[in-house]
């Protein structure tokens, strides 16, 4: 299992990019859950959805066994705010979310937002986006490389919207779990600027998490039009019973 205290000091960014507000949001708490949001819905709404997510979410779930509990109490403020401010219905928010368990982390998320698992500098694992153009590759439509650029890469085909479309969030639970294994959690400003194999590098060629999210920032600020958000966190050990 994963041992008590077995992560290693977490590092992370959010920053708003050449965008003029910051919709992207991050939660976490040592050795329990890690997270990051991107809120959608135009005119500054999509800062309020993944807020009020993020805020709830974190809330709730240190008092619950179960991120499902904590997405429905989200869903329930995030319509309640709709009511009473119609201008902001269309306003929701993706997540992706890494929880750490006695027998492994559990990933769960909705939308473009993602999960990464690096091990010796290789993906292991990665999350699948719930977007139009994610679809569209999966399918044979589109080449990865078209889809970074299509008019539609910003189409979610899931998020968190509120309690009338409630979202089921997919999930995995990762047991392959071994120390130094690097786990990355991001919006999709971070994935604008890195594919895949030029992660892969980054993670092999440097030690530190520290050293990692400071090359991830120097790229995002010349290539991402998007703000960008990240959380880093290493495995430092495993306890075997």
């Amino acid at each position: 299992m994963l041992a008590k205290n077995g992560i290693s000091l977490e590092v992370f960014l959010s920053e708003k990019g050449k965008r003029e507000i910051n919709e992207d949001y991050l939660i976490y708490h040592p050795n329990k859950f890690y997270a990051v949001l991107d809120g959608v819905g135009g005119n500054g709404n999509g800062e309020i959805a993944s807020k009020l997510v993020g805020e709830t979410i974190k809330e709730v779930f240190l008092k619950s066994k179960f991120i499902t509990e904590a997405i429905e109490e989200a869903e329930k403020k995030l319509i309640a705010y709709k009511r009473k401010n119609p201008s902001t219905e269309r306003m929701a928010t993706t997540i992706a979310i890494a929880e750490i368990l006695d027998n492994g982390v559990l990933v769960s998320w909705a939308g473009d937002s993602r999960v990464y698992q690096f091990r010796d500098g290789k993906i292991i694992f990665i999350t699948s986006d719930h977007s139009w153009v994610a679809n569209a590759v999966k399918k044979g439509v589109l080449r990865p490389v078209e889809a970074l650029s299509h008019p539609r890469a910003n189409e979610l085909t899931k998020s968190i919207k509120d309690s009338s479309k409630p979202s089921k969030l997919e999930q995995v639970l990762i047991e392959d779990i071994q120390p130094n294994d690097y786990f990355l959690i991001c919006t999709d400003g971070i994935t604008e600027s890195w594919i895949d194999s030029d992660l892969e590098e980054l993670f092999f060629s440097l030690k530190s998490s520290s050293e990692i999210i400071q090359e991830l920032k120097k790229s995002c600020e010349t290539f991402s039009e998007d703000n960008f958000t990240a959380i880093i966190f290493k495995i430092e050990s495993i306890s075997r019973f």
